[in-house]
């Protein structure tokens, strides 16, 4: 509450409020009431009169309200309050994780804090605001979604129950699983050399997310049992998904593929590492390379670039045609791909989960892709009796 005191004065333009300054050579104590104070409630400042006649009353009395008013707010939750011990929280996600939760937070306290300060003044409207606020920003459906579920897990945390209706939600289309067609493999490891064609095999191989081949160790593979085991690398900043280790099988084709390189390993401890030394994190970037001169690219995807160095950078808007930016090349097709391949070599979809480490089924489903015709020509035959 500021500690101003208003009062109301009629002039040609109807009735206002003015300020009664104070200082020097200013004379108040002949001010008599009504006064006013303008607080702030629910975020939005009121006009609130006084009881006190005099302006000397007038001043206590807003000291005390002032009182009465911290005392209130100290019981209450501020949201960046709530926010950093939400994040605090947190230490024990990814680096990549903690960053995308930070984002988004921050970014909700900017939108709404300028009305609203605390947790319980969060309503549906604020949400609305929130999301109203990404729209204009250019957002897509998901990633308002993304960033709407993350101030709900927030506010969840501190038992506020506040959502959007669902109708109100954006709409997020679910990707289908996709994964890489033979042909597109081929032309992929064709163009890729010694180097390049362990690193996506063992993509394909494992069905593994980005971050469980990046830390990727020797100590991990069983080459006689021809499995890798998914651990957490404390250490190196890596903690496994769920903090659930698993161990997944290995192809024989991969198994040669790791002898050979265990030979004449460029690392004691990591398979796959940068010209520093230190376990390799650019495979999509890589990967989207490669297809570029494959030609696998669809031509069509569209994006903004920040091009050239220091005061000469500038955004530029580029097409998949000649830019290694097209949206269809990811690293989690491989994943994909290595989970259809299993379903269509008969292992069972809850081992098939157990494999990609999936804690609900569903999620599994969406990583089974559709079966081609071709290979399943024979199958369709004998169910018409052919």
């Amino acid at each position: 509450m500021s500690d101003s005191i208003y009062v109301r004065t009629k002039g040609e333009k109807g009735w206002r409020y003015r300020r009664i300054k104070e200082g020097r050579g200013i004379r108040t104590g002949d001010l008599q009431g009504p006064f006013y104070v303008r607080p702030s409630i629910a975020g939005k400042q009121v006009w609130r009169p006084l009881a006190a006649t005099t302006f000397r009353n007038a001043k206590e009395e807003t000291k005390l309200l002032e009182q009465g008013e911290q005392t209130t707010n100290a019981n209450r939750v501020s949201i960046k309050g709530a926010i950093e011990t939400y994040l605090d929280q947190k230490t024990n996600k990814t680096k990549r994780t903690r960053l995308q939760y930070e984002n988004a937070l921050t970014q909700f306290l900017e939108a709404v804090g300028a009305r609203v300060h605390f947790l319980d003044e969060i309503k549906v409207d604020t949400l609305r605001q929130y999301k109203r606020w990404m729209e204009t920003q250019g957002y897509k459906g998901k990633t308002i979604d993304t960033r709407l579920n993350i101030v709900y897990f927030l506010l969840k945390k501190n038992s506020i129950s506040v959502r959007l209706p669902r109708d109100e939600m954006p709409v997020v289309e679910e990707e289908p699983a996709v994964p890489y067609s033979e042909e597109e493999l081929k032309k992929l490891f064709a163009a890729m050399n010694e180097e390049e064609t362990i690193r996506y095999k063992f993509f394909l191989g494992t069905g593994c997310r980005d971050k469980e081949v990046t830390f990727a160790s020797w100590a991990d593979v069983d080459l006689d049992k021809r499995t890798y085991t998914i651990r957490s690398k404390p250490d190196g900043g890596f903690t496994v998904k769920n903090h659930e280790s698993r161990t997944v099988p290995l192809p024989d084709s991969l198994i040669r593929l790791l002898k050979a390189r265990k030979e004449k390993r460029q690392h004691p401890r990591w398979i796959f590492v940068n010209d520093e030394g230190r376990p390799d994190n650019h495979f999509l970037r890589k990967l989207k390379r490669i297809a570029l001169h494959t030609g696998l690219n669809c031509n069509q995807c569209k994006t903004t670039l920040t091009l050239g160095k220091y005061d000469r950078k500038r955004k530029v808007e580029v097409s998949c045609e000649t830019q290694p930016v097209c949206e269809h090349i990811k690293l989690h097709r491989f994943r994909k791909t290595c989970a259809t391949r299993w379903q269509e070599a008969g292992i069972p979809i809850r081992t098939i989960q157990a494999w990609l480490g999936h804690k609900e089924l569903e999620t599994t489903m969406l990583y089974l892709g559709v079966t081609g015709v071709e290979k399943l020509r024979d199958h369709i035959n004998r169910a018409f009796g052919n």
